[in-house]
């Protein structure tokens, strides 16, 4: 975690809180002691604003480390899909050149499918 300035000072509130709290409950004193108890969740606040703050600061840092690297990440993806695209095309090729027959006889089939699932009659 990073040491911010509200950070430090809030944990000076705090404990300089709890150090008058103690002295006007020693000495009976309830202002001085309600004044330390406010010191004292001054200190807690600031404190909870300095995390948040750091961790604002690294959320903003990451999303802009991930924004740098989208260009890479995407230029990656499409060569991937082109791979894959080339690919498969080879492989569809290389059947239906090695086996024609068996192609097109799966293409009629696929057709005659097809077309009976559209015509709407299903007697």
């Amino acid at each position: 975690m990073t040491i911010n300035k509200e950070t430090i000072e809030g944990g000076f509130n705090e404990v300089g809180g709890k150090v008058e709290g103690a002295i006007g409950e020693a000495f009976g004193d309830s202002k001085t002691q309600a004044e330390g108890t406010i010191h004292e969740l001054k200190g807690k606040a600031e404190q909870a604003y300095g995390k948040a703050k750091d961790v604002y600061g690294k959320a903003t840092e990451r999303a802009k480390e991930w924004a740098d690297h989208a260009p890479e990440t995407v230029r990656e993806a499409r060569e991937r899909a082109q791979r894959l695209a080339d690919e498969s095309s080879a492989k569809v090729r290389q059947t239906v050149q090695e086996q024609p027959v068996a192609v097109l006889a799966g293409g009629i089939a696929l057709g005659f499918v097809v077309g009976w699932l559209l015509s709407g009659r299903r007697d």
